[in-house]
């Protein structure tokens, strides 16, 4: 018989209390690690105001040009024949027709775009009806299909008809919508095809007579006023200004049915001891009415949609809302009732609370 090698008997004894040490220190960790109390979760500390509906006035900073009245060049934006178009040394009131251009082919082309949606509105109810009808008869060759009653193919050749019909109508409610937006572009057209005097004066000069032609930007003629100063704006297409505010005096804005380097052209008479050609700011009345006003920190954009984060207790929840208007005061939107209590932060705040961070009101 071999005697076990003393050696290697106090190797296993060495093994066996490392792997009990082992065992030990990693329990020990454990019961550490178990006793650590879990992280407490902090809340965000946010200002909370409640939604109020009333009337609201929207502006926005703007710079307009001091101008005498005492001479108004008044041009079209459209190239038409003059119908009308009142004589040299006739005196006008503010608001008087000047000119009338000819706004037949205008309304022809109108009435030519609401046949074609009247034409399309028909296509789409008769493929409705098609639609319909197909959608039936295959609901009931589904039932047919499982007892192999029909072919698979004539089942998939009706499912691929449904789908080109629903296609062919959301094209041609597409087209419809299209059609629609060139209406409103003639529409918008149509209203420079009046002219009415910006101010109270007299005709000084004309640049065309009834039955000839103006180009689009031409002059048509001028206009002399009294000593009054006015305020004249040029603003983009995409604003429409109601009013013009200076120094806490408003006055409604005339459109002047001109442009200057592509801007509209808007006027109003105003008292002013500032020379003409002089610059001055002034705010632009963009929108008013009755509304919910909402500052720009209330409002949280993600790909194109707006949401307002509103608090119920402690916890905040994202409601779709729609942006009316905006201007320098904040924005008006549809679709958060009266009474309702949002988060007012920056976007990073703001999704944090979306996350479920919780709702700690700040002190007003």
């Amino acid at each position: 018989m071999h005697r076990f090698p003393i050696k290697w008997f106090v190797i296993a004894i060495a093994v066996a209390v490392l792997a009990f040490a082992g065992v030990r220190a990693i329990q020990h960790k454990k019961a550490a690690e178990a006793a650590v109390p879990p992280a407490k979760a902090y809340g965000v500390v946010v200002p909370v105001e409640k939604a109020e509906v009333g009337d609201v006035r929207l502006t926005m900073p703007f710079l307009a040009e001091v101008q005498s009245d005492s001479d108004v060049q008044i041009g079209s934006k459209v190239t038409a024949r003059v119908e009308m178009i009142v004589p040299a040394g006739t005196t006008v009131k503010m608001g008087q027709l000047l000119a009338r251009l000819d706004a037949g082919d205008l309304k022809a082309k109108k009435r030519s775009l609401e046949l074609k949606i009247r034409q399309i509105d028909s296509e789409i109810k008769a493929k409705a009806a098609d639609l319909q009808s197909l959608e039936k008869t295959h609901e009931r060759n589904r039932k047919l299909l499982a007892i192999q009653a029909i072919s698979q193919d004539r089942f998939d050749a009706e499912a691929a008809r449904i789908d080109s019909l629903r296609a062919s109508i959301n094209a041609l409610r597409s087209s419809q919508a299209a059609l629609r937006a060139s209406i409103r572009e003639v529409e918008d057209t149509l209203s420079y095809t009046t002219i009415h005097a910006p101010m109270t004066g007299v005709v000084s000069k004309t640049f065309v007579t009834a039955g000839g032609t103006v180009g689009a930007g031409k002059p048509l003629l001028s206009l002399a006023g009294g000593t009054a100063k006015r305020l004249l704006v040029r603003v983009p297409d995409s604003i429409r200004p109601l009013a013009l505010i200076h120094a806490e005096q408003q006055c409604r804005l005339q459109p002047l049915h001109s442009s200057y380097r592509g801007l509209d052209e808007y006027s109003c008479p105003l008292p002013i001891e500032l020379p003409a050609g002089s610059r001055v700011e002034v705010r632009l009345v963009v929108w008013s009415g009755n509304g919910v006003l909402l500052p720009r920190n209330g409002l949280l954009a993600i790909d194109g949609k707006h949401f307002v984060l509103t608090v119920a207790a402690d916890r905040a929840t994202a409601r779709e809302v729609k942006v009316v208007a905006e201007g320098a005061e904040g924005l008006v939107v549809d679709g958060l009732p009266a009474g309702a209590e949002y988060a007012l932060a920056k976007p990073d705040i703001l999704l944090k609370l979306m996350t479920g961070a919780s709702v700690i009101r700040a002190d007003r």
